[in-house]
């Protein structure tokens, strides 16, 4: 008895229903952004987002006679913008000697032994080196660059400015200079008041109560923080310090709050592919409904056109198998979006 290898991963076992629930049933790290749940996550049908702003204001009020006109308000502007969901998608194969080593009972039974065969593509969607941990760690890639208000591709060009879709400018970015910060001074925690400040006022409109500052640190900058005079001496006079919250749980090495701000240590990939630079920090507001959004759109697949997009799709394309080896495919299609861009903020150390 003989088995091609497309006969072997025909049938519903291997459909791009199932196949995309295995994919997106596995947690991966690094995916502290995700885990934090700094982006609110939700799939739509179509692959262009519609993002509307009001240009209004609010302003104090003249006080008038009794029975004299109202005064009259100007009906704020509204302009919609249409921003492209982007696509992005790998492959693997599964060759006919692997196919043979796990059907090695076949001749015992006379049937394809199914559930080895679903080992074989769970490994190649999930496994150590899959598909999904590349998908993942390019959704945590374009995280990262959401909370610089501008999301890049692998090469570096752009995908979403959001500056520029906005017609705004970027905040300048922030040098602290942590030799400056002495033991029985608070220039330190009056900066990050500061910042905590000019932070709110981008957000006028938005809903605060849940609002938390937070500043996802290179190693050095990090050090910096957490080791300069002002602090230690707040670490010795208040017991300020480390703490065990969600960042420490979900694999970021370290964090602690000083000045209204939970200062974290980022836990990047080892080749730096993905992470923060070393001297530098990304401050951004945690819990403000709405902000960072991540949506993704439905896939270039057959049947499953206009349907809600989920964060992964697999499938085998039916024009890639062949005798000699079967195809896996998964994809994505990710809009990465902040509303309120001039939130974010860029630090560095200040030279000197």
């Amino acid at each position: 008895m003989s088995w091609e290898i497309p006969v072997l991963f025909s049938g519903p076992a291997f459909s791009a229903v199932t196949l995309t629930s295995i994919i997106n049933t596995v947690p991966f790290a690094p995916n502290l952004l995700g885990v934090m749940g700094v982006y609110q996550v939700d799939g739509v049908r179509t692959l262009d987002i519609a993002v509307a702003e009001r240009n209004g204001q609010l302003e104090l009020l003249q006080t008038s006679p009794r029975g004299s006109p109202p005064a009259q308000i100007a009906v704020p502007r509204r302009t919609v913008r249409k921003a492209t969901c982007v696509h992005m998608a790998v492959e693997a194969p599964i060759g006919a000697d692997e196919v043979q080593d796990a059907l090695g009972d076949l001749t015992l039974t006379g049937q394809p032994q199914l559930q080895t065969l679903q080992g074989l593509v769970d490994d190649r969607l999930n496994g150590p080196f899959g598909l999904r941990q590349r998908i993942e760690l390019t959704h945590e890639f374009h995280r990262l660059g959401g909370l610089q208000g501008v999301v890049v591709d692998k090469d570096g060009s752009e995908l979403f400015n959001w500056f520029e879709f906005f017609g705004i400018e970027r905040a300048a970015d922030v040098a602290l200079n942590f030799g400056a910060f002495t033991a029985d001074g608070a220039a330190f925690e009056v900066a990050c008041t500061n910042l905590v400040r000019e932070m709110d006022e981008e957000l006028d409109g938005l809903v605060l109560t849940s609002r938390r500052p937070v500043a996802l640190c290179g190693r050095t900058f990090y050090d910096q923080v957490y080791g300069n005079k002002e602090v230690k001496a707040a670490r010795k006079n208040r017991d300020a310090g480390r703490d065990s919250d969600v960042f420490t749980q979900n694999k970021a090495w370290t964090s602690f709050t000083y000045g209204g701000i939970t200062w974290v240590e980022y836990r990047g990939t080892k080749s730096g592919s993905v992470g923060i630079a070393a001297t530098e920090a990304r401050l951004f507001p945690l819990g403000v409904p709405g902000l960072m959004q991540q949506l993704f759109g439905p896939p270039d697949i057959m049947g499953l056109t206009n349907s809600q997009g989920l964060p992964t799709f697999a499938f085998m394309p039916p024009e890639r198998q062949t005798s000699r080896q079967a195809v896996i495919e998964a994809q994505s299609n990710p809009l990465t979006v902040c509303l309120r861009p001039r939130s974010l903020r860029r630090l560095t150390i200040a030279s000197g």
